[in-house]
């Protein structure tokens, strides 16, 4: 890490496509302007300059080259290193997610990401909330996807209590499924805890997820997936969610978990409230074969960057896919700039509603620069804070 209080550079705006300068001061954009030719030089030296975007941000993330989030055993140093390595793939803030598992191992889980980011700068900084998907889910088969069923159970706001203090309030999305008992008060309790409430792994009817908006639900976790194989045509779960104006919509584009027929109808319904994540696991960036995961038991990546579970091929475990491999995906179906968006802007707004994001001055420093070739895109340098990487 480069620390660097004040300094400025230039390159192709991500959007926008025009050369701009930016300077940054103390960890945050202090000015933006367009660089403007003059005679004679209005082709000169753009193409040279890099493409400058905003960090990325993954709202699931459950680990990545080797480190498991879910790995009872976990370390604020693998957690550190997991960190270093996200950043390398343009992923400026992120949050791990614990899936369904015992009371016991989440305590330990969550007291360890508390202690994490009480002694690791870099991981206080990066992480902006643990997302919990699970444990408070729908049991049954299809919506469970790789969920241990044992470990289902009803909201209990209690136990979500104890959790948050445990976590030193870093619990900041809790995934739900909406039919089951209590949903409505715990939902209403969660958002005045300031934690997003996504529903996923549900059964729900339309009554139950109108009833969970109404109460405050703001997301869908990756929708279309952790469902069941059939679905009537008419009124079901994915229609239910993509009609309601007020929800944002997670999707993972690996190419396993959703075809691009139906990523681009979820784009197109939900605009600027469509989010792309990872759902990465451990396997991400490992070789292929068996890897047995204290989440959900032994699962195969496959050659082809498949991850499901052992003997279950069409049982998704997960992604084993980058942000980054999402959004050059997602950039064949609706290009460069809107699919960076759903991957940086649009996260931290769900998140952040009242910050300053992006390219946007007062925000902070928070910068990708790839390389100019956009149909093929490579990060070159990671910004974080306004320290260089």
């Amino acid at each position: 890490m480069l620390e660097q209080k004040q300094f400025i550079l230039e390159g192709i705006h991500y959007s926008s496509g025009k050369a701009v300068r930016i300077e940054v001061s103390h960890g945050v954009i202090s000015s933006l302007e367009e660089i403007v030719k003059g005679p004679g030089q209005e082709n000169s030296g753009e193409k040279e300059l890099p493409v400058v975007a905003p960090g990325l941000t993954d709202l699931q993330i459950n680990g990545y080259r080797g480190v498991d989030f879910n790995d009872p055993g976990l370390t604020p140093g693998q957690i550190e290193g997991a960190s270093d390595e996200l950043l390398l793939t343009g992923v400026t803030t992120y949050y791990p997610t614990l899936i369904t598992g015992s009371g016991e191992k989440t305590s330990t889980l969550l007291k360890t990401f508390a202690r994490a980011v009480g002694q690791n700068d870099k991981a206080s900084r990066m992480i902006g909330g643990i997302h919990l998907e699970g444990p408070f889910i729908s049991a049954d088969d299809g919506p469970r996807g790789a969920h241990l069923k044992q470990f289902c159970q009803d909201p209990d706001l209690r136990l979500l209590g104890r959790w948050q203090k445990l976590a030193g309030g870093m619990i900041r999305i809790v995934t739900l499924a909406p039919e089951l008992p209590g949903s409505v008060p715990f939902i209403k309790s969660c958002v005045s805890m300031g934690i997003v409430v996504g529903i996923g792994h549900t059964a729900a009817n339309t009554n139950q997820i109108n009833r969970a908006v109404d109460a405050g639900a703001t997301l869908s976790t990756h929708l279309g997936n952790g469902c069941h194989s059939t679905l009537p045509r008419h009124p079901n779960y994915i229609w239910d969610q993509l009609a309601q104006e007020n929800l944002w919509t997670s999707m993972i584009a690996d190419g396993f978990h959703l075809p691009d027929s139906v990523l681009r109808v979820f784009i197109k319904s939900k605009g600027d409230k469509a989010i792309l994540i990872s759902d990465g696991m451990t396997y991400t960036g490992l070789v292929p074969g068996l890897y047995d995961s204290p989440a959900t038991g032994r699962v195969n990546l496959t050659p082809g960057g498949k991850l499901h579970l052992d003997g279950k091929p069409a049982t998704l475990a997960g992604s084993a896919s980058t942000l980054l491999e999402g959004v050059k995906k997602t950039s064949g179906l609706v290009g460069f700039s809107r699919a960076w968006d759903m991957a940086s802007l649009h996260p931290d707004r769900l998140m952040k509603p009242d910050a300053l994001l992006g390219l946007e001055v007062g925000a902070r420093a928070n910068l990708v620069l790839l390389n100019p070739n956009l149909a093929a895109p490579s990060i070159w340098k990671v910004f974080h804070d306004g320290s260089l990487f």
